[in-house]
C-alpha cells in the first residue's frame, strides 16, 4: 500500500504490476494459511471494486485507485473493505479540501486516502478489538 502511495504521489498513477503483485500475495496467503478462505477474499475484492467503480465510471477516479481498493478488500474481507472504503472516502474529502485550499491541482493522489482508510481500519481493529465487532447481515 505504501508503494502505491509513492507511485501515486510521484506520477499520479498506480502501476498494474503492483496491483497484480498485491493480488497474487493475497491469494497465496489465503491458499497457504486458509485465512481468510478464498471465497471471503473474493467477496472483499469484489466489494472493494464495486464501491469505487462508480467514481471511475464518472471520470472522478483513476482505474488504479479502484483496483487498489479491490486488492485491499481481498486482504480485509467484506467488513474490512466496507469500513476501509468509508474511511478512505472521509480521508479523500479532507484531501480534496486541502488540495482546494492550497491550490495543489485537480488530480488527487487517492491512494493516500485509501491508505488512510485501510490504516484507520487496521488501527481500530488492533486497539479497540470489540469496537468494530458487529454483523453486516442484511446489508
Amino acid at each position: 500500500m505504501a508503494i502505491a502511495v509513492h507511485f501515486d504521489l510521484k506520477a499520479r498513477r498506480i502501476p498494474n504490476a503492483l496491483v497484480l503483485l498485491g493480488s497474487v500475495v493475497a491469494v497465496a496467503l489465503s491458499l497457504s494459511m486458509q485465512s481468510p478462505p478464498l471465497s471471503q477474499l473474493m467477496e472483499g475484492a469484489v466489494l472493494g471494486l464495486m464501491l469505487f467503480m462508480p467514481f471511475h465510471l464518472l471520470g472522478k477516479m483513476g482505474a488504479g485507485d479502484v483496483k487498489l481498493m479491490a486488492v485491499a478488500g481481498a486482504f480485509l474481507g467484506v467488513k474490512g473493505a466496507l469500513i476501509s472504503a468509508l474511511l478512505a472516502m472521509l480521508a479523500g474529502g479532507v484531501l480534496a479540501i486541502g488540495f482546494l485550499v492550497f491550490r495543489l491541482g485537480n488530480r488527487l493522489p487517492y491512494a493516500v486516502a485509501i491508505f488512510a482508510g485501510v490504516t484507520g481500519y487496521a488501527a481500530m481493529r488492533c486497539h479497540i478489538p470489540g469496537f468494530l465487532n458487529f454483523s453486516l447481515q442484511g446489508v
